[in-house]
């Protein structure tokens, strides 16, 4: 059955299985940058060791360019100057293809817009230290700019999958900012518990039973144990 709860409740029922981290929520560069990036070299000076020194993930000082050319290919996002690979495991991947797979059918089936995996945002169109991925971006037509190398808003729908020790702190700060930045609604998934938070600008509620979207796909349904059905099959 869908409940409807207030944000701080709906934090406090989530917990990662793995880790203990405190719920109190953290700006989104604190919370992303601290728990996914390796410490930064300690007591070095600029004369001794010039940032162009450091590997990719310790520099601060990236442009989105000198990131991209340093990536190789692997997925990534730019917080504040700084690289945070994206490192996806067989659960993650899984959850997304299925996903993905639903949301293609939809839209070949109602062409009104499109599902685009792994595509960066520049949620700061003017800043060339920071850009976000999606783990599953949807835009409906009417806001996709296909001419432009990057998007400049939040995704229609916007979607995330939570790893088993994600801090709540990061989880729910990235679905907020995506809706600070234009996105309608938010899915943040969760294979540990098996269930799907909405979160939209007015409203975040826990989902366990059927996945639908009405404010953006108009006939869209999926049952939530469709999502976790490979994993659950295979105990990934």
């Amino acid at each position: 059955m869908t409940t409807t709860m207030e944000p701080e409740v709906l934090v406090a029922d989530y917990t990662p299985p793995k880790k203990n981290y405190p719920m109190d929520p953290l700006p989104e560069r604190e919370a992303l940058v601290a728990d996914y990036m390796p410490p930064a070299k300690k007591n070095y000076s600029a004369d001794l060791l010039p940032e162009r020194g450091l590997r990719p993930e310790e520099r601060t000082n990236l442009t989105i360019e000198e990131a991209e050319a340093l990536a190789n290919g692997e997925p990534f996002e730019l917080i504040d100057g700084r690289m945070v690979f994206k490192m996806a495991d067989t659960k993650h991947s899984k959850i997304q293809g299925v996903l993905n797979g639903e949301l293609y059918i939809y839209f070949q089936q109602n062409p009104i817009g499109s599902v685009l995996p792994q595509l960066s945002v520049r949620l700061w169109p003017d800043n060339k230290y920071n850009f976000r991925v999606p783990d599953i971006a949807v835009f409906l037509n009417e806001n996709l700019h296909e001419e432009e190398r990057y998007e400049t808003r939040g995704p229609d729908l916007a979607i995330e999958i939570a790893s088993d020790d994600d801090p709540a702190s990061a989880v729910f700060a990235k679905g907020r900012l995506y809706l600070e930045k234009g996105s309608r609604v938010v899915w943040m998934v969760f294979p540990t518990e098996k269930r799907v938070m909405i979160m939209t600008p007015t409203e975040w509620r826990w989902e366990s039973n059927t996945l639908t979207c009405p404010e953006l796909l108009p006939g869209f349904s999926m049952k939530v144990t469709e999502i976790f059905s490979g994993i659950i099959a295979t105990g990934q």
